[in-house]
């Protein structure tokens, strides 16, 4: 395992999947970890501060998904993400993979460890939960050009605000300057994206083995509350939650050593 200049043990790569360069960070040795960002920015934003800390044990793959962490074309559903998260690992040689997700990655996740569990060697979710079923009027009206603006503008209101990224982290101040940047250059083409994804909903069914949860204790997101994680840690009948003190929605961001330790306890 070799190093960069800079010392992380992690580095870019664009392995070929489904006949298109993907940009994925790869590194260490060991049973392979899967990283799964969500829907505000990349692989990056989301994994960087503990992709190295993994690799010390572990072969960390974190990719960026189309459309959401890189400039390529979005899917339009969660099923479709995750379908290519296995293309992904065909790439690599990678046979199984323990899958963790933060927030949207989380959906992504658990679509993989439903629909190919042979390919999952353990879930974790972190922060986030199934994408639900859309009743199937909802999705007739969401496709419709007003249906899709107004989804759009509900997110833009609601989901892809600087108050709510104040609210997503314990301590304010802890926001990375990276995510403002992403805000300015990246929400615009992500927001009609993830409109058409949440109107494709999912129905997933329950993956056979059970999933791990990982909490920051003070997610103040609607929606991830750790009481909220709680409640769905009895609806998964996860095997257990994990609450990070001190961290909200990206207990990886604010506490990456507290959230290695309690990845690494989970996934061996």
């Amino acid at each position: 395992m070799s190093q960069t200049s800079d010392g992380s043990l992690v580095v870019c790569e664009r392995p070929v999947v489904n006949g298109v360069p993907a940009r994925v960070f790869v590194g260490g040795n060991g049973p392979a970890v899967l990283l799964v960002h969500g829907g505000w920015g990349g692989a990056e934003l989301h994994w960087s501060r503990v992709w190295s800390l993994l690799a010390q044990r572990h072969r960390v793959i974190a990719p960026e998904l189309p459309g959401l962490g890189d400039d390529g074309a979005p899917f339009a559903s969660v099923r479709e993400y995750a379908q290519w998260l296995v293309a992904l690992l065909d790439s690599l040689s990678i046979d199984r993979a323990a899958c963790v997700g933060n927030s949207f990655g989380a959906s992504v996740c658990y679509a993989l460890a439903a629909r190919w569990p042979a390919r999952c060697s353990r879930l974790v979710m972190v922060d986030g939960i199934p994408m639900p079923t859309t009743p199937r009027r909802m999705a007739r009206v969401g496709r419709t050009r007003m249906g899709l603006a107004m989804m759009r503008f509900l997110l833009r209101r609601s989901v892809y605000t600087r108050a709510a990224v104040a609210r997503s982290f314990a301590d304010p101040s802890r926001v990375p300057s990276e995510l403002s940047v992403i805000a300015e250059r990246d929400w615009p083409r992500i927001v009609p994206a993830y409109a058409s994804i949440l109107v494709s909903g999912d129905d997933s069914p329950r993956p056979p083995a059970p999933p791990a949860l990982i909490w920051g204790a003070q997610d103040h997101l609607p929606g991830t509350s750790l009481a909220t994680g709680r409640q769905w840690q009895v609806t998964l009948g996860a095997t257990e939650l994990r609450a990070i003190e001190s961290a909200g929605h990206f207990p990886q961001i604010e506490a990456p050593r507290a959230f290695v330790d309690a990845l690494e306890a989970l996934v061996g």
